[in-house]
């Protein structure tokens, strides 16, 4: 897939902020469906003391949020560096592209 660098940008913008702002490590991730962004996140595991609140992790809840749904299908994920094991398997269930 090719991808739009203006997600790229915006993920990477919010791993820059999150570490601006000393609520967690650089990284960042953007939601999409179709063209537009449905959800974003940012490392919250020391803003929260939950080890899972990874920026891809907090991206793919809010995106569950703001669709009401689990099924993230079409969707495109957009990350601020190589997602670690778990956030690269949780889009895996859940047929997000990668």
């Amino acid at each position: 897939m090719q991808g739009n660098p203006v997600f790229m940008e915006r993920a990477i913008a919010l791993a820059t902020e999150n570490v601006t702002s000393k609520r967690g490590g650089p990284f960042g991730a953007v939601i999409v469906r179709d063209g537009e962004i449905v959800a974003t996140g940012a490392n919250l595991v020391t803003a929260t003391n939950d080890p899972t609140a990874h920026g891809e992790i907090v991206a793919i809840r809010n995106a569950c949020t703001a669709l009401k749904t689990f099924q993230l299908s079409g969707c495109h994920i957009y990350t601020s560096c190589e997602p670690c094991p778990m956030c690269l398997d949780s889009t895996t269930p859940f047929s997000m592209k990668r």
